[in-house]
């Protein structure tokens, strides 16, 4: 801007403009959750590009200068948010990254009689825009057991939701990996807890979380929807260190009508 000169310009004032966040930034520093074998906690790492400091917080706050410098990885005792932001000399501060550390609590297992292979299955068929809030509203177009979790009993080519019940046997104390691979969005429930997200409109993308169970039986919810166009589902699990699968009909059960 050219100096202010009172001869030229006959306001008793003038206005600078400064513009925020403008200018080269540091990277954003990026935040590895690692749950070693048999962990119940994670292994919290912070990277980001050579000569960059970071500082984090593990309260959910907003990081600064003042938070705790990074400096080895760390495993924190509760669930808690980690935020991280770095600096680099000659840059501005970096945005803000943000990763959950979540400590997995035991599930004891259920109870629960008179219970059949297979699980319990609604097919619904909305008018109007379909989520995962809405599909499991309407009223089923069909009902009944299946040996599988899958859309092949779909009456129409999109534009549909599924939602599965029962319960799954689990036969040793352990830490079970859960996915789906849906399009468009899916959930998983354990024993009434949110286990996997794959909400949203997308095409088939997988997603992964984890839950300790005792031995015995836990319930199981899945829920799923089509908004148009393609669509798959694919649920599965992996005991830690065991192999990744579909659940198996042996580990599937549902109420006797």
């Amino acid at each position: 801007m050219p100096d202010y000169d009172p001869n030229k310009i006959k306001a008793p004032y003038a206005y600078a403009i400064r513009i925020d966040n403008y200018g080269r930034f540091a990277h954003k520093p990026k935040i590895e959750m690692v749950y070693p074998q048999n962990a119940t906690q994670p292994m919290v790492s912070i990277s980001a590009a050579p000569g960059t400091v970071i500082h984090y917080t593990t309260d959910g706050s907003k990081p600064t200068e003042n938070s705790t410098l990074y400096t080895q990885s760390f495993s924190p005792a509760v669930t808690c948010t980690v935020k991280a932001f770095a600096l680099a000399a000659g840059s501005l501060p970096s945005g803000t990254t943000t990763g959950q550390a979540v400590k997995y609590e035991w599930m004891p297992a259920v109870k629960a009689s008179k219970l059949q292979t297979g699980v319990a299955y609604k097919y619904f068929e909305p008018s109007g825009k379909i989520d995962l809030g809405s599909a499991e509203t309407n009223q089923p177009v069909a009902s009944g057991i299946t040996n599988e979790i899958s859309i092949d009993k779909k009456q129409r080519v999109d534009k549909f939701a599924f939602s599965f019940e029962g319960y799954i046997k689990i036969n040793t104390n352990g830490i079970y990996n859960f996915f789906t691979i849906s399009d468009d969005g899916s959930k998983l429930f354990i024993d009434d807890t949110e286990v996997v997200n794959n909400d949203g409109e997308h095409g088939g993308i997988e997603k992964a979380g984890k839950a300790l169970l005792k031995k015995g039986l836990h319930k199981i919810h899945i829920v799923y929807f089509d908004s148009g166009g393609g669509n798959e589902l694919k649920v599965m699990m992996q005991p830690e260190s065991g192999i990744k699968q579909a659940i198996p009909l042996s580990m599937l059960f549902h109420h006797e009508p």
